[in-house]
C-alpha cells in the first residue's frame, strides 16, 4: 500500500472520527483501527495528533470551499445574492456537520487563532464580497467595517451557540438567521 494512500485514508478516517466523536474525544487509536493499520501508523504520517487534526481541518476546509463554489455558481454577478448565499451556506454547513463546529470553535495553539478564523483566512470570501458590495453601494470604510463585524458576529455567534447547545441550527433558527443576514446586506 502506498504511503500517500495511508495518509489520505487516515485523514478521511479522521474526518469521520471528528464527525462521530468531536474534537475533544478524537482518538488516534480509533482512526488507525478504522483504517486497518497499526496504532503506530499515524505517527509515520503525522508528527502528532494535532498535526492529523490540522490535516482533518484542511480537508473540512476543502469541503467548505467546494460548498461555497456550488452556492455561488448560479449567482454570477449579483454580489448581494452571493454574500447572502455564502453566509447561509456556512450556517447549513455547520448544521450538517455539528462536530466540525467543535473543531472550528477551538483555539489553535500552533497558529494562535480560532480554527474558525482559519476557515475565513483561507477563503475570506465573505470579507471580499462585503467589500465588493460596499464599493458598489459607495459605502465608507466605517460602514464596511460595521457590516463585516455584524455578519461575522452572527456567524461566529451561531457557531458557538450551536456548539454549546444554546441554540441549535434548526430550520426555524436558520430561517431567522437568514432574515438577519438579509437585513445586513
Amino acid at each position: 500500500m502506498e504511503s500517500g494512500d495511508v495518509r489520505q485514508r487516515l485523514i478521511e478516517a479522521g474526518v469521520r472520527e471528528l464527525a462521530q466523536y468531536g474534537a475533544q474525544a478524537f482518538s488516534l487509536r480509533r482512526v488507525a483501527q478504522s483504517c486497518g493499520v497499526s496504532c503506530a501508523a499515524p505517527y509515520r504520517h503525522f508528527r502528532d495528533k494535532q498535526e492529523l487534526i490540522q490535516a482533518v481541518a484542511d480537508a473540512i476546509n476543502r469541503d467548505w470551499s467546494a460548498r461555497q463554489t456550488r452556492a455561488l455558481e448560479p449567482l454570477k454577478d449579483d454580489v448581494a445574492a452571493q454574500l447572502r448565499a455564502v453566509c447561509k451556506e456556512y450556517l447549513r454547513f455547520l448544521r450538517d456537520n455539528p462536530n466540525f463546529c467543535a473543531l472550528i470553535t477551538q483555539w489553535d495553539e500552533q497558529t494562535g487563532k480560532w480554527h474558525l478564523n482559519r476557515l475565513f483566512d483561507q477563503s475570506s470570501l465573505t470579507k471580499r464580497l462585503i467589500v465588493r458590495y460596499a464599493s458598489e453601494h459607495h459605502m465608507d470604510a466605517q460602514e464596511v467595517y460595521c457590516r463585516v463585524y455584524a455578519i461575522r458576529a452572527m456567524l461566529y455567534g451561531a457557531a458557538m451557540m450551536n456548539q454549546h447547545d444554546d441554540m441549535r441550527l434548526t430550520d426555524a433558527a436558520l430561517e431567522a438567521l437568514d432574515r438577519m443576514i438579509d437585513g445586513q446586506i
